[in-house]
């Protein structure tokens, strides 16, 4: 079943409405256009809505100042909109508002038909695109806020990441990996990929706060997802069990449980080092299987870390503010 998004439709309906009215109260000819403008100007997010709004001023300036001397020249001819298209066009391209052009073609073609190519005739047409516009902002000035649910998905992906190296920490010691480990992976997938939309979203609805924090995060995870992928590929490449091969279930328990937001890695990653020593101080492997296995075991070992200097990177590359507003305040 289709989701609806009810809000939005709302938005449409009252602030096409809305601006229309006040165009009729103005005086405006081709105030029916305002609809248009407003439907179009209507997005997503509020910075979306500003930004677009920004590029469709810039672009009507451009096709007003065009218009005005290519339609006086050549009156309503199709060679006057030939080369109105042509020149306007590339004016939206070189200052990258091409989000403007057609809205403000529409407009133009206005004073094109009605040969009227006049100061007030065009203020006419600047009146409709503001209005459509500032109905935009208006009703984008109200987002929903889902940084509750954001929060929520990051404890459920940080649990599913836990479960996932627990579960590989016991299928280290068989020749069959637990199956659940591919349905596991495969809903951490989903989790990422849904709360990445939210968090984008969240960071696209606040104009004077950063709230990149969130989206930076769920990009760490997706980037220790395909490192756990790599284990997983590997872990039917053990055929027996050693000494090292416990040491590394273990250093998976241990991150596991330490799998949480507000840990730098410092800890497990000194821990790291020391399993590498005994790893060097082990006899040398006897045969070729225990030779292969201690290898990919190595070579899980190297992911582990890969896992956890991601988690210190992300930690390491947050601002004060970043540090004091989702941190200390999160974590009282």
């Amino acid at each position: 079943m289709p989701k609806f998004d009810f809000l939005k439709t709302f938005k449409i309906a009252f602030g096409c409405c809305l601006g229309y009215t006040i165009a009729q109260l103005l005086g405006l000819n081709y105030s029916t256009s305002v609809i248009t403008i407003t439907l179009l100007s209507i997005l997503n997010t509020k910075k979306e809505t500003l930004t677009t709004a920004r590029k469709r001023l810039l672009a009507f300036f451009g096709a007003a100042f065009l218009s005005f001397f290519i339609f006086q020249i050549l009156y309503d001819s199709l060679l006057s909109i030939f080369l109105y298209l042509i020149f306007y066009y590339l004016y939206c391209q070189y200052f990258k508002c091409v989000e403007g052009f057609s809205m403000s073609t529409v407009l133009m073609l206005h004073l094109w038909k009605a040969g009227i190519y006049t100061i007030p005739a065009l203020l006419n047409e600047f009146f409709l695109m503001l209005i459509g516009i500032f109905m935009a902002i208006l009703m984008n000035l109200y987002m929903p806020n889902r940084i509750k649910l954001i929060r929520a998905a990051q404890k459920d992906m940080e649990r599913q990441i836990s479960s996932i190296l627990f579960t590989m920490s016991k299928s280290i010691f068989h020749d069959k990996v637990d199956e659940n480990i591919a349905s596991q992976l495969e809903k951490l997938q989903t989790t990422l990929a849904e709360t990445y939309v939210h968090a984008k979203y969240t960071e696209n609805n606040f104009i004077f706060k950063d709230m990149s924090y969130y989206s930076s995060y769920i990009q760490m995870r997706f980037s220790q997802y395909e490192l756990l992928k790599r284990i997983h590929i590997n872990l039917p490449r053990l055929k027996e069990t050693y000494h090292q091969t416990a040491l590394v279930s273990t250093f998976m328990n241990i991150t596991a449980v330490s799998m949480h937001e507000y840990n730098n890695a410092e800890d497990l990653l000194h821990y790291l080092s020391t399993l590498r020593i005994k790893f060097k101080a082990a006899p040398l492997p006897k045969t070729r299987i225990e030779f292969e296995s201690r290898a990919i075991l190595f070579e899980i070992v190297n992911e582990l870390e890969e896992i956890l200097m991601l988690k210190k990177q992300f930690a390491d590359n947050l601002t004060p503010y970043q540090i004091e507003t989702f941190w200390k305040h999160q974590n009282t």
